[in-house]
C-alpha cells in the first residue's frame, strides 16, 4: 500500500575535482600558468601535455575537463588545436592565452570555436582564468546531464499508457508521447507546437490562462499539482474525464511544465455505480487503491472524517492525515492488503480525536474500509476505569502505615493532577484573622502557587471555596465572569476546583487543583468532583488527627517532665524539710532555717513548673509588639543589680506580648545567673537585644556557653548552678515553639552567649 517514490534527477557534480590540460610547445617546459591556476583554485588539477597525439587521446577518452593553450607559432591560422579538439568533443572548454594586444588572433580563435581568450598577465595571475574555467566546466556538465535526462525521459514516456505533455510558460506544447492518441485522439505531431488550450474545453480556457499567469507572477498554485481531476477535449470534440499530475523544471531561465494525464473514464463509471449502493450503508465507508489514495467516501464518512469529499477523493491517506503514518491503523491495513485477509480492530484516530472500530476487506486493487465511531463507549469505559484506579490509589496513599501526612500530601496532589488532567495541585493554610492564604504544599510550576507563597484572601480563588459547603468549580473563568476579579488578575487561572479543609469544625485551609487554561468539554464530572471531596475530607481528618497526636505527645512530654521534677527535684528539698522538722521537734531550733530554705526552694520549683506548663499551650495569640518597649519592661521585672541593657533599633514583630515578656525575662535571668564570671561584678555585664535576619536576638557580654553544652542547655532540668531549677531555658523553648519560631544559641561578638530566634513574622504596616 506504499505509494511510488519519485527518483530525483542526477545532481550536477558541483565541487568535484577538475582536470585541466595545459598544451605547451613541443619540448618547451612551461610551469608558470599551471602553477598559477592550481594556486588560484584548489578544485583544479593542471597537467602539462606537449604531444598532440596525447592531447587527442585525453580528449577522446574523457580524461580532460578543459584545455588551456597558447596559439602555436607553427599554426599561422591558430586553429589546428581547435579542429583537433572539436573533432573529438564539440563542447569541451578550450581557452587560449594570447598577447593582450593581438586582438585579431583572439577574434579568429573565438570565431573558430574557442571558449575564451585571456592575456598573458591574466593567465599568470590565475584567479580570473581559474574562475572562467570552473564556470565553463560546470555549464558543460549541466548541459550533458540535461541531455541525459531528456534521453531517459523519452525512454520512460514513449511506451507509457498515460499521456505525458510538456509545455513552456507560454502554454506551447513542446513534447507529447504516443499515449496522447490513445487517450485523446490526437497524433503527437498534431499537438506539438500547438497551445495547451487545444486540449482544454472552452469553458476552462480563461481560468487556465489566469492560473498560469498568476503562478508565473506569484508562485501561487491554484490547484493541487499532485493530483487533480479535470475534463479534456477529445479530438472528436467530446470531453474525457482525466486525472492530472503536474511537474515543473526551469531550464536556462525558462519554465517547462510537464503534465501526466490518466484516463479515468472507467473509474468514474464504476464510482457512479457503486455510489448508489454505498450511500445506503449506515457505517462510514471509504475505499482506497493500491497507492493509498481515496477512491470513494460515503456521506457518513465525510461526516466522521470532518473533511469535504472533494478534499478526500484522490488524496493519499498519509497526506490528509499524516499521523496515520507508522500507526497501528496503517500497520493493520497494510497487513490486510499484503495478506489479502480481512481485519477488524478498534483504535484511536488521533487526527479525528475519535475511537474507531475498523473493519477492512482487501482486494487486488486496494481496500474497502468500514468505520464505526465508538468514542462515547470507549471514553465511558476509560472514565470508569480511571475513577476506580484513582479511588484505589487514594486508598493506597491514605492507608500507608509508616508515612506521615507531610509524606503523603505530594502523592495525593500528584494523583489529583493526573486524574483531573490539571497541572497545578496545591494545599493552602487560611488565616481568617489576618485574612491571608499561604501555600503549604504544592505540585505546580506556577510561580505564585509555590510552597510558602502568600497573598491576601481577597485576591485568592479560595475565598469562595471556604464560603460554601460544596466544592467550588470553575471550568472556564473568562466565560464565567472572573475577568476583572482580583483572583483572576493575580493568578490568571482558567479552570479551578477547590474544597475546604476543616479541623475541629473550623476552617483550616483548602485543597485545590487548577490550570492556566480553561477546561475543555463539560467542566468537571460528578466522579471528578466526588474524588476531590473525598481527598479534602481525608486531608481534614489526617490534619486533625496529626494535630491531636502532636498535642497528646506534648502533653505526655510535659507529664513526664512534671513526673521527673516531682520525683526528683521536689523530693530533695522535701527530704531536707522533713529532716529539719524532725530535728527541730527534738529541740534543735537551728534546723528551722534549713527547713525554711528547703520550702523556698520547693516554692521556686513549683512556680517555674507551673510557668513551664502554661507555656506548653499549642499556639500563641499574636499582635504587633515593640521589642524595645517590651524588653525595657521585662528588664525592670528582673533583679539586674548593676548590669546594663542595650536595645538596638526599633524592631517590631508579631507575637503574644505576655509570652514574649516571659521569654525575655528568662533570657535576662539566665544571663545574670550564668553569664557573670566568678569574682567579677554584674556591673561589667551588658545584655543586648537587637534585630537579626528573619527575627531577633538576646546576647550578653558574659562568660558564654561552651560549644559542647549548647545542645543541652534547653533540656528541662539542665542547670549548672547549685540553686538553679533548670526550667528557665525550657520555658524559653516552649514560648518559641508556641510561636513557631526557631531557637538557637551561639557566641556573641564579645564572647558571651547569644540566643537567636528566627522565623519571626513582622507586622504588615511599617513602623
Amino acid at each position: 500500500m506504499t505509494g511510488p517514490t519519485a527518483t530525483p534527477a542526477e545532481a550536477t557534480p558541483s565541487g568535484r575535482a577538475v582536470t585541466v590540460i595545459f598544451v605547451g610547445e613541443d619540448g618547451a617546459a612551461d610551469d608558470a600558468i599551471p602553477s598559477a591556476l592550481e594556486r588560484a583554485n584548489d578544485r583544479l588539477t593542471v597537467e602539462s601535455v606537449t604531444d598532440e597525439a596525447e592531447v587527442r587521446e585525453r580528449v577522446r577518452t574523457g580524461r580532460a575537463d578543459c584545455l588551456v593553450s597558447r596559439p602555436s607559432a607553427a599554426d599561422p591560422d591558430h586553429c589546428s588545436l581547435l579542429e583537433l579538439v572539436r573533432t573529438e568533443d564539440s563542447q569541451l572548454p578550450l581557452f587560449f592565452v594570447t598577447d593582450g594586444r593581438d586582438e585579431a588572433t583572439a577574434s579568429d580563435l573565438l570565431e573558430a570555436g574557442a571558449t575564451g581568450c585571456v592575456s598573458e598577465s591574466v593567465a599568470l595571475d590565475g584567479t580570473r582564468l581559474a574562475t572562467r574555467i570552473e564556470r565553463a566546466v560546470e555549464r558543460r556538465m549541466e548541459r550533458r546531464d540535461l541531455e541525459a535526462s531528456a534521453i531517459r525521459f523519452r525512454a520512460f514516456t514513449e511506451n507509457a499508457s498515460f499521456v505525458v505533455l510538456t509545455a513552456d510558460d507560454d502554454g506551447v506544447v513542446q513534447y507529447a508521447n504516443d499515449a496522447v492518441e490513445t487517450v485523446l485522439g490526437y497524433e503527437p505531431a498534431e499537438v506539438v507546437g500547438e497551445r495547451l488550450t487545444t486540449l482544454i474545453p472552452d469553458r476552462y480556457q480563461n481560468r487556465h490562462r489566469e492560473a498560469i499567469a498568476r503562478y508565473l507572477e506569484t508562485g501561487e498554485r491554484g490547484i493541487d499539482w499532485d493530483w487533480v481531476e479535470l475534463s479534456a477535449r477529445h479530438a472528436e470534440g467530446r470531453e474525457v474525464p482525466i486525472g492530472v499530475s503536474f511537474g515543473e523544471a526551469v531550464v536556462d531561465g525558462d519554465h517547462l511544465f510537464t503534465a501526466v494525464i490518466r484516463d479515468i473514464t472507467d473509474r468514474k463509471r464504476l464510482e457512479r455505480e457503486r455510489e448508489a449502493t454505498l450511500e445506503r450503508i449506515a457505517d462510514a465507508f471509504v475505499s482506497v487503491d493500491a497507492d493509498w489514495e481515496y477512491t470513494y467516501v460515503n456521506e457518513q464518512a465525510v461526516e466522521l472524517l470532518d473533511r469535504p469529499r472533494e478534499e478526500l477523493i484522490g488524496a493519499k491517506m498519509r497526506s490528509v492525515f499524516p499521523a496515520v503514518v507508522d500507526s497501528e491503523i496503517e500497520r493493520q491495513l497494510e497487513r490486510a492488503f499484503a495478506d489479502q485477509t480481512a481485519v477488524s480492530f478498534t483504535e484511536y484516530a488521533g487526527p479525528l480525536e475519535k475511537w474507531l472500530e475498523i473493519r477492512a476487506y482487501p482486494s487486488e486493487d486496494g481496500l474497502s474500509i468500514f468505520f464505526t465511531d465508538v468514542s462515547d463507549r470507549i471514553r465511558a469505559e476509560e472514565k470508569l476505569e480511571a475513577s476506580v484506579t484513582a479511588l484505589q490509589a487514594l486508598y493506597d496513599i491514605s492507608t500507608k502505615p509508616d508515612a506521615s501526612l507531610e509524606e503523603k500530601l505530594p502523592e495525593l496532589l500528584e494523583l489529583g493532577c493526573e486524574y483531573l488532567d490539571l497541572p497545578y495541585g496545591f494545599m493552602t493554610r487560611i488565616n481568617l484573622d489576618e485574612r491571608t492564604q499561604t501555600v503549604v504544599e504544592s505540585r505546580s510550576d506556577h510561580p505564585l502557587l509555590q510552597q510558602g507563597e502568600s497573598c491576601p484572601l481577597s485576591e485568592a480563588y479560595c475565598r469562595k471555596t471556604i464560603k460554601t459547603h460544596e466544592l467550588v468549580t470553575v471550568a472556564n473563568a473568562p466565560d464565567e465572569g472572573w475577568t476583572g476579579d482580583p483572583a483572576y488578575e493575580l493568578f490568571e487561572l482558567g479552570s479551578y476546583v477547590g474544597a475546604k479543609v476543616t479541623v475541629d469544625g473550623t476552617i483550616w485551609g483548602t485543597l485545590c487543583f487548577a490550570s492556566s487554561d480553561p477546561r475543555e468539554g463539560d467542566g468537571f464530572s460528578e466522579a471528578e468532583r466526588t474524588l476531590v471531596k473525598l481527598m479534602a475530607k481525608w486531608v481534614s481528618y489526617e490534619t486533625e488527627r496529626t494535630q491531636s497526636r502532636e498535642t497528646l505527645e506534648r502533653q505526655n512530654d510535659r507529664l513526664q517532665e512534671f513526673t521527673s521534677v516531682i520525683s526528683h527535684d521536689l523530693r530533695n528539698p522535701l527530704n531536707v524539710a522533713q529532716g529539719s522538722l524532725e530535728l527541730a521537734r527534738e529541740g534543735d531550733r537551728s534546723q528551722l532555717e534549713a527547713c525554711e530554705e528547703a520550702l523556698d526552694r520547693m516554692e521556686t520549683l513549683i512556680e517555674d513548673l507551673l510557668t513551664l506548663a502554661e507555656q506548653g499551650a499549642t499556639t500563641a495569640d499574636r499582635e504587633p509588639v515593640s521589642i524595645r518597649e517590651l524588653a525595657t519592661a521585662s528588664w525592670s521585672m528582673v533583679d539586674t543589680d548593676d548590669a546594663a541593657l542595650d536595645v538596638e533599633g526599633e524592631p517590631w514583630i508579631e507575637a503574644d506580648p505576655d509570652r514574649l515578656r516571659q521569654l525575655l525575662e528568662n533570657l535576662f535571668r539566665n544571663a545574670l545567673d550564668h553569664g557573670v564570671p566568678d569574682g567579677r561584678s554584674s556591673a561589667e555585664l551588658t545584655v543586648t537585644v537587637g534585630e537579626c535576619a528573619d527575627g531577633f536576638y538576646v546576647a550578653d557580654s558574659g562568660r558564654g556557653i561552651p560549644a559542647e553544652e549548647r545542645e543541652d542547655v534547653f533540656d528541662v532540668g539542665y542547670t549548672t548552678a547549685e540553686d538553679g531549677t533548670g526550667f528557665g531555658l525550657g520555658i524559653v523553648t516552649r514560648v518559641a515553639d508556641a510561636h513557631g519560631w526557631d531557637l538557637a544559641v551561639t557566641e556573641s561578638e564579645s564572647g558571651g552567649a547569644r540566643f537567636e530566634l528566627t522565623g519571626v513574622d513582622r507586622p504588615r504596616d511599617a513602623r
